[in-house]
């Protein structure tokens, strides 16, 4: 796990200036070890995190044939099988070696062999080409950026590449989707001047400076050809992947079924793990429910206590790469596995969108009720209402909306709406932007029939796992240099979870998991009040961040240069205080807090 930056820039002091710059910037990714090296007309950067082979014989760069050079972030969970394959002479035990070795054997072709997650800068010397590529699913962050001089420069992180040169303006369209969603598309990036790599894409920068942006996987990362249809196996296929490290790793464990799975394929593949179950003052406590999974499975369990102070809320908002409404949990959690000494985690997150384990799922049977229901008389619909918000399948709010006349009837208008922080109209009031262009339905989604379960997934997958849920993770994992792996974001999982039967049938959940690995204390956490890691927001709104929220009021505060305080106003939001939902709030809240981190050069529209 690494950091990764670079120029193309003939300018080679000028270059080394900035690669130094953007390592110094991203150190937090890779404490170990850095270095900048020049080959040709690119410059490469690398800041590691030494998991695999921490030797220094596992420092970067990688070279391949005198010809290919190459620096990335992430992990090749195959990489030992590859190298097997195509005989491949690797020299050390880092998976990343791999990848200009195979590159010189495939070409372009090397990436959609690779099971992993990854950002790769690859320098092909002889083409004069630079190739920077992210993983299927978009775990780990790309961007570029054209500077001022002409040069180019890329790096994980948004943040130092807007600091590396000034002009870098925040993008209204960015902010509509943020303000819609409570995350930036995962191929957004908040500046106009700076690309987000598309998650499952390479860019090619030629000999002309010319960039072409190519798929790795045509059919997109749900869809592996000639992956097995049997979820059991690859979900204990991807899990004995990802559990290989050579420092200190752990499992964040809930009381709930994805983190339990973990738990029990690792005891079937004979593996001991220290289960961290992370517990934050004012939460629900999962401590009893996780330490009867741990003790179940025979592995280590330990309770970590997590807490929030003033110093927290003001670096949690100066290492946030992009607004988020969803990352302090994520912060707290990654901050208190680092100070408990381990330096891998291992996750159950994307185990809810691979087999549909939201409430919100569970609409899709109820679609054709939803059709019948738009020829009956309102006050039925209202009563359907009350009903729904009660037994927790949508806010009241929500379930109004879904069962008004126009309302969604298909998959992924049931995930836009269940995932929807401030109305369409709203959003397009408070920023400008064309309305039309926050409630178009994600292009995966549109490779499915519209009422599958398919159809939903890929847009529970494009506005909530991957700019939410990996970005978070990423952002605040890395911010305290911790790895964290998923091994339920994998192409394999999510192919085998499609073709599973109760999927396709449109009736998803998490009993597949249980079922899938024929594992009967896993079918009964499946009846258990799916709850997870949480932090108790509200009340914190009233005490620790209250600031954040005074601040935002401010007429002059920061957020009202990209959002219009006055339909603010008129839609009842200002001033701004705790409200039932506290994400309505909290969204303007945290984007002021942000924005108050970005040089004032890259606030104006």
């Amino acid at each position: 796990m690494c950091g990764i930056a670079g120029t193309l820039d003939r300018i080679p002091g000028r270059a080394a200036a900035r690669v130094r710059a953007l390592n110094a910037a991203q150190e937090h990714r890779g404490p170990d070890h850095s270095v900048v090296i020049r080959v040709g007309d690119v410059t490469l950067g690398n800041t590691r995190l030494a998991i695999q082979d921490p030797t220094p014989a596992g420092n970067q760069p990688f070279v391949s044939a005198g010809r290919y050079t190459c620096v990335f972030n992430g992990e090749i969970y195959n990489y030992r099988h590859l190298t097997e394959r195509y005989h491949l002479p690797v020299r050390t035990g880092c998976d990343g070696e791999v990848i200009p070795h195979l590159w010189a054997k495939l070409g372009m072709e090397t990436l959609a062999e690779l099971r992993g997650m990854f950002a790769i800068a690859l320098w092909d010397s002889l083409a004069q080409c630079l190739y920077l590529a992210r993983d299927p699913f978009g775990i780990k962050p790309l961007y570029w950026r054209t500077l001022p001089d002409g040069s180019l420069a890329f790096a994980s992180e948004v943040r130092p590449l807007a600091q590396a040169a000034p002009g870098a303006v925040i993008s209204p369209a960015a902010i509509a989707r943020y303000l819609h969603f409570g995350a930036m598309a995962a191929d957004q990036s908040p500046f106009r001047e700076i690309t987000a790599l598309p998650p499952g894409s390479v860019a090619i920068f030629g000999a002309e400076r010319r960039v072409t942006v190519k798929p790795i996987l045509p059919g997109g990362p749900r869809e592996v050809p000639g992956t097995s249809a049997d979820l059991g196996s690859a979900l204990a296929e991807s899990i004995d992947l990802h559990l290989g490290a050579d420092v200190p790793s752990g499992l964040l464990l809930s009381s709930g079924v994805d983190s339990a799975t973990i738990c029990a394929v690792s005891r079937r593949l004979g593996r001991d793990l220290d289960c961290l179950t992370i517990a934050a003052g004012g939460t629900d406590d999962e401590t009893a429910g996780a330490a009867r999974t741990a003790r179940h499975y025979g592995h280590r369990f330990h309770r970590v206590p997590a807490s929030l102070t003033d110093g927290d809320v003001t670096r949690f908002f100066a290492v946030m790469q992009r607004p988020s409404i969803d990352g302090l949990n994520s912060y707290l959690v990654f901050k208190a596995v680092h100070e408990a000494g381990f330096k891998v985690a291992l996750s159950g997150l994307g185990g809810d969108e691979m087999v549909g384990g939201y409430s919100h799922f569970r609409l899709l049977r109820f679609l054709p009720a939803l059709r019948a229901l738009d020829t009956m008389p309102r006050p039925l619909a209202g009563a359907a209402a009350w009903v729904m918000s009660r037994a927790g399948v949508a806010s009241s709010d929500k379930a109004r909306k879904l069962l008004a006349r126009g309302g969604p009837r298909d998959g992924a208008g049931l995930t836009l709406l269940q995932r929807e922080v401030l109305p369409a109209p709203l959003v397009a009031a408070l920023t400008g932007t064309d309305v039309r262009t926050l409630t178009a339905t994600p292009t995966e989604a549109l490779r499915w029939p519209p009422r599958s379960f398919g159809a939903m997934n890929a847009a529970e997958v494009a506005i909530y796992l991957q700019p939410m849920l990996l970005a978070d993770a990423d952002t605040f994992s890395m911010a305290s240099s911790v790895e964290l792996r998923v091994p339920f974001v994998d192409t394999h999982v999510f192919a085998a979870s499609l073709g599973a039967s109760g999927c396709a049938s449109g009736r998803p959940g998490k009993a597949a998991i249980g079922a899938a690995l024929d594992d009967s204390y896993l079918q009964g956490l499946v009846a258990t009040v799916k709850r997870g890691f949480s932090v108790p927001m509200r009340s914190w709104m009233t005490g620790l961040l209250a600031p954040v929220l005074h601040s935002a009021s401010n007429p002059d505060a920061a957020v009202w240069s990209v959002v219009d305080q006055a339909a603010a106003k008129r839609a009842g939001l200002l001033p701004l205080r705790p409200r039932d939902r506290w994400s309505e709030t909290w969204v303007l809240a945290a984007l002021n807090a942000w924005l108050e981190t970005i040089p004032q050069g890259g606030q104006g529209q």
